[in-house]
């Protein structure tokens, strides 16, 4: 599509949708949101962008796509594996806190596992867009 307007509100959406992926990929393992949801914000802001011709070409795109697809799985298996390796079972997450006094902040793994879920939803929805948007093979 060549539409001026499609792309100057597909720029303006990008850092909005971006901004909110985040907020929603932070709260995830407290509240209703983590690594899919995110990722599923991010590709519809992304596919936004291909629609409108704005997004880089595929080949710059390419590498880092199929590259986070494979780190995702990598860091959201990690979870599992390291609370294996500690004798519980598969994907049983620690918490704990950094800091003291008002300045605490509580972590978990589950943000890894989120963000390794949000790494696999946005490299395979960008790389089916390019197979489908470019006819061929993403490898």
């Amino acid at each position: 599509m060549n539409s001026f307007l499609l792309r100057q509100v597909a720029r303006g959406v990008l850092p909005v949708a971006v901004l909110f992926a985040i907020y929603l990929l932070l709260r995830g393992h407290d509240a209703p949101g983590g690594g899919f949801v995110a990722g599923l914000v991010t590709s519809a802001a992304v596919v936004l962008h291909a629609l409108a011709n704005v997004a880089p070409s595929e080949r710059a795109r390419r590498p880092r796509v199929l590259g986070s697809v494979w780190l995702g799985l990598l860091v959201a298996a990690g979870t599992g594996l390291v609370a294996v390796a500690a004798g519980g079972p598969f994907l049983t997450h620690s918490h704990f806190d950094v800091g003291s006094g008002p300045a605490t902040i509580h972590l978990s793994t589950t943000l890894l596992f989120d963000v390794g879920v949000f790494l696999v939803v946005v490299g395979s929805t960008i790389t089916t867009l390019a197979a489908f948007a470019g006819g061929e093979n993403p490898r």
